[in-house]
């Protein structure tokens, strides 16, 4: 069986270290988002740190990740 592809969104406010080793450990195959990724399309996404929402919404802005 593969292993789902899922991506995070780097919004700057999460220990995404210890993030993708969990996404690791269940059975994912985590992928940092980047500049230019179509997260609209992905079929898994993680937007982690959404405590802290104006804080990552500022970061993945910077990212060009908002549109």
């Amino acid at each position: 069986m593969s292993r789902p592809e899922v991506i995070v969104a780097p919004t700057g406010v999460a220990n995404l270290a210890s993030l993708l080793a969990a996404l690791e450990r269940a059975g994912a195959r985590p992928r940092l988002a980047g500049p230019g990724d179509d997260l609209a399309r992905a079929e898994r996404v993680v937007l982690p740190g959404v405590g802290s929402f104006g804080a990552a919404t500022r970061a993945l802005s910077e990212r060009g990740l908002v549109e």
